[in-house]
């Protein structure tokens, strides 16, 4: 555990710059995620107790538990990617309006990490930040970590809500930034938290990520990857607009995606998921829990199949297949 305070900035400056260098991977980055992962919980009384592992249920999907929230961090790519991509959207608002930016960051966890680095590299006339997050243990963590760093000037609110509900008292928010998700966008809140906030704010505010590609794809045994056979859904700011269209109140609809498959009996059925969080800070196969294969849910029979398939946000979020 760091005594000071110039300590503790100190690192996460450090840490911060390397995990926003260019470039897929480099000797710098796991050491950097891993470095302030560590830091932050050494630091901030991250105690791993059944109160911080339960998840706290939202009107659309469970938000996850302060431990489990703050272990995400400490995935090298996915922190990676989140984080540069961020930096990057504040640093085009900044060109094209010079003007303070205001950013928008919905389930900020326990330490509000992919915020910290874009702190780190502006002032706080340069940006400035809303936070909401729905469990109070990871709010508490929160505000001594904004204390611990003296990041108080960078912080516009701190709302504990939950996001999918939450009214926005201002459209004058230039980027939006959430990471609640799982794979195949299952269980988690991330679909209605950003419909739930595009449907109060102006089209050209900035989404992160910028895009969610949910795919059906099949695996056979002998393969090292699934195969795509169909895109179920490209979740984007155009998708979020045209659901919120054709949507009353927070009902939000999804179309039914029909697809055909010809399945032998050493295949089965997967949901694979890409994410482009903005361009070249991208997600694929493998690259990190979010990008692994989830087996749908569908009978065990070989052949060709005609399936519905369709996502639902009530009870549990999720794809559903009829056949």
């Amino acid at each position: 555990m760091l005594t000071t305070k110039e300590e503790l900035q100190a690192l996460v400056r450090q840490f911060s710059k390397a995990m926003l260098k260019p470039g897929d991977f480099h000797e710098e980055l796991a050491p950097a995620v891993m470095g302030l992962s560590d830091l932050l919980e050494a630091n901030f009384g991250l105690v791993d107790d059944d109160s911080k592992r339960a998840h706290i249920k939202t009107a659309y999907g469970n938000a996850i538990g302060t431990f489990w929230a703050a272990k995400c961090s400490r995935e090298v790519l996915r922190t990676q990617r989140f984080a540069r991509a961020l930096y990057g959207a504040v640093s085009e608002v900044l060109s094209l309006h010079k003007k303070t930016v205001h950013v928008l960051y919905a389930g900020t966890g326990p330490f509000a990490t992919l915020a910290l680095p874009a702190m780190m590299m502006f002032k706080p006339d340069e940006v400035q930040f809303t936070f909401l997050e729905i469990n109070p243990e990871s709010i508490e963590i929160l505000k001594q970590v904004i204390d611990a760093l003296e990041l108080h000037a960078y912080i516009k609110d701190i709302h504990q809500c939950d996001a999918t509900l939450w009214n926005v008292p201002s459209s004058e928010i230039d980027i939006v930034i959430s990471e609640t998700m799982y794979k195949a966008l299952k269980v988690e809140p991330q679909v209605a938290i950003m419909l739930n906030l595009a449907s109060q704010l102006p089209k050209e505010t900035i989404f992160l990520p910028e895009e969610i590609t949910v795919s059906l794809s099949k695996w056979p045994s002998f393969k090292e990857e699934p195969e795509m056979l169909a895109e179920l859904m490209r979740f984007n700011k155009s998708l979020m607009y045209s659901i919120i269209s054709n949507s009353s109140g927070r009902n939000w609809v999804f179309e039914d995606r029909p697809v055909q498959v010809n399945l032998s009996e050493k295949e089965q059925l997967y949901y694979t998921t890409d994410i482009r969080v903005s361009e070249g800070n991208e997600l694929n196969w493998n690259e990190s829990s979010l990008n692994l294969p989830e087996k749908a849910i569908v009978a065990d029979k070989s052949g060709i199949r005609n399936m519905n398939c369709q996502y639902y946000l009530q009870d549990v979020p999720g794809f559903r297949i009829r056949l």
